[in-house]
């Protein structure tokens, strides 16, 4: 017995770490599958795997996301959005307002055309405006990762960072001002809702600001095209997430704000690896892991019918909306076409949007018309990049042997 004793014991039993190891495996090998044979984007791969795990038993209920992994969603998104708000360039608003008009048409428009179609269905105005409001955002983590991998670049696709960007900022505004209608009775409802906004908006401004002049101190000594540099980038950005935690501040609208007040203060676009290297790039594989392993089927079958119109009304008005000013805001036809069909991938940012209303007061009431939402995301998350990528090469943003190029880097 005293020599058998340093033997584990059988059967086997992996422990949780394992179980992450092997879905990196998965996710990077499906990944990198549907990139190389397909010319695919390598996120519909990660969050096809996280699918495939959950329809094998391992997938998390969206309802109850346990603190770990809700920690990694947030923290990942907060790394995107700090760099598309730095990606884009405000003062071209000054230079072409007709884009900040296409800006608030399609967002008012897709909103619009998707509160009545839910109202139609059966559901209150309240809740119809919940999941316009949480569909509003185009995901910055599909455009990023699209943009990023074929290389795209152009006219399309540096109006597809700006407007992704603007209507993620309205989606916050508007999902935080329903958050607080809800959370307020009585006859001082609208005056608390007010505050609670006014509130959340001031110190999510302070806070993006803190960050920003940071990151400005922080890059006089370090080089952020390093690893090190990059690594003090994202420990910023996670500490600032911790503050606005603490503090009841927007842990999504802070990041996003300080990316543009950088920008704003110098127009020259920094250097610095892709979502700030090694540790970002594993970040952005864990995102779309754990959307794939919480939207699984049971979201589908619960809001499937209803979510599919959601998608085809809310495509219809944001195509509708760009082609309207396309041409006013000196886009052609072709490419006006392109950008509102790339308008339309959903992902992170509206699914930790659908979670906050799910921990609000009312959570539990919400039920039926969030699982409308994250059967809407969950489609969206796999279909939209296609159509993005799609759209992008149409537009000639995406040369044609761009992904072979980047295979072959990779290689």
């Amino acid at each position: 017995m005293m020599i058998d004793s340093y033997l584990p014991a059988w059967p086997l039993h992996p422990d949780g770490v394992f179980w992450v190891g092997a879905a990196l495996v998965l996710a990077t090998l499906t990944g990198e599958s549907v990139f190389r044979f397909l010319r695919w984007p390598r996120l519909v791969g990660y969050a096809a795997a996280g699918m495939i795990l959950a329809a094998g038993g391992a997938g998390l209920n969206v309802y109850e996301l346990q603190n770990s992994a809700r920690a990694i969603v947030d923290t990942a998104l907060a790394v995107l959005l700090f760099e598309i708000g730095h990606r884009v360039n405000l003062r071209w608003l000054r230079a072409n307002p007709a884009l900040l008009g296409m800006s608030l048409f399609e967002s008012a428009l897709g909103f619009g055309a998707v509160w009545i179609l839910l109202v139609f269905l059966g559901f209150t105005a309240l809740h119809s405006a919940i999941v316009s409001g949480v569909l509003m955002a185009t995901s910055p983590a599909v455009v990023l990762r699209i943009s990023s991998e074929f290389r795209s670049n152009g006219q399309v696709t540096e109006r597809l960072l700006l407007l992704s960007a603007l209507n993620t900022f309205y989606a916050l505004l508007i999902c935080s001002l329903l958050l607080g209608m809800m959370d307020a009775d009585g006859p001082q409802g609208a005056t608390a809702s007010a505050l609670h906004l006014l509130y959340l908006l001031g110190g999510s401004v302070l806070a993006a600001a803190l960050l920003a002049w940071a990151v400005n101190w922080v890059e006089r000594h370090f080089d952020f095209r390093d690893e090190g540099g990059a690594l003090m980038l994202v420990g910023l950005i996670v500490l600032t997430l911790s503050l606005t935690r603490m503090l009841n501040w927007s842990a999504l609208l802070t990041p996003l704000l300080a990316g543009a007040l950088l920008r704003w203060r110098s127009p020259r676009p920094r250097l610095w690896p892709q979502h700030f290297g090694t540790a970002g790039g594993v970040l952005m594989v864990l995102l779309f892991l754990i959307l794939g392993l919480s939207l699984n089927a049971r979201i589908l079958l619960a809001g499937g019918a209803a979510a599919a119109l959601v998608i085809v009304v809310r495509l219809a008005a944001k195509l509708a909306a760009v082609l309207a000013l396309g041409r006013v805001s000196g886009a052609s036809w072709r490419q006006s076409v392109a950008l509102g069909l790339s308008l339309n991938p959903a992902s992170g940012v509206s699914f930790v949007l659908a979670l906050s209303f799910l921990s609000s007061s009312a959570g539990a009431a919400l039920h039926p018309m969030l699982a409308v939402a994250f059967s809407a995301i969950a489609l969206l998350e796999l279909l939209a990049p296609l159509l993005t990528r799609w759209a992008l090469g149409y537009c000639a943003d995406i040369a044609p042997d761009s992904a072979s190029r980047s295979n072959g880097e990779a290689a």
